[in-house]
């Protein structure tokens, strides 16, 4: 299998080589712990399902490859699936991608370690309020003034 998700201790890194590289049309994804939202272990029909059918920048072969860019805008997704039956879904905020789903040898054991890192990443580095931050934008806001003409 030329798909890898390795967990490293600032966050996540999703490698593509060989053939898959070609088929994603990029090498791979790194993404901080303060991006990932959670994990799951779904079946491939599930995660299919859920997903958007436009590719961008993305191949596929009904019931063999699904590789790339899946949808647009808040709906991108980065897949990484050959013939398994099981994938890993790693869940994230911001952008270019809200999901990615890759296949690896053992999906159950990669999402526990997923779920440990993240559980432990939260323990150790410092998480901002999204609350806070919106309501210091607000606050600067208000300091300048309006451009409204009477």
């Amino acid at each position: 299998m030329t798909i890898t998700l390795a967990v490293t201790p600032s966050g996540l890194e999703v490698r593509f080589t060989g053939v898959d590289r070609v088929a994603a049309g990029r090498g791979g994804l790194d993404v901080p712990f303060e991006r990932v939202v959670g994990s799951r272990v779904l079946s491939r029909a599930d995660a299919v399902a859920s997903s958007p059918r436009l590719p961008c920048w993305g191949s596929w072969w009904p019931a063999r490859l699904r590789a790339g860019s899946w949808g647009i805008g808040e709906r991108r997704q980065l897949w990484g699936v050959r013939r398994g039956a099981e994938v890993v879904v790693v869940y994230l905020s911001g952008r270019p991608f809200h999901r990615i789903v890759v296949e690896v040898e053992d999906c159950r054991r990669t999402h526990r370690c997923i779920d440990a890192a993240l559980l432990d990443s939260k323990k150790t580095a410092t998480r901002w309020s999204l609350r806070a931050v919106v309501r210091e934008q607000h606050d600067v806001g208000a300091d300048v003034p309006s451009r409204r003409q009477p």
